[in-house]
């Protein structure tokens, strides 16, 4: 059986390649974690080649965020030019 800390090990890590992480960016902050929400990274610990793995991965992110937000606005724009008039927009969040 698997000690309680094993497993929140197991399912932090899970977690973090689900959130799209390599496992050669987990490798590099692994040491680091303490929790599923913390990570204590000293900066004098982070190297120039991990900040630069993580920046690349934050522009990745953000570069499919704003593809994500340019197709909402575009579909929403759609809707609202065919939909009749008056016609309500359920499930717009």
């Amino acid at each position: 059986m698997l000690e309680p800390s094993a497993v929140q090990d197991v399912q932090q890590i899970r977690g973090l390649l689900d959130s799209g992480l390599t496992t050669e960016m987990i490798r590099a902050i692994l040491p680091y974690l303490s929790g599923p929400d913390e990570l204590l990274l000293p900066a004098e610990h982070l190297t120039p080649e991990t900040a630069a793995l993580l920046q690349g991965h934050i522009d990745r992110i953000q570069a499919r965020i704003d593809c994500l937000a340019r197709n909402r606005d575009r579909l929403r724009g759609y809707l609202a030019a065919v939909r009749p008039e008056g016609e309500e927009d359920a499930g717009r969040s």
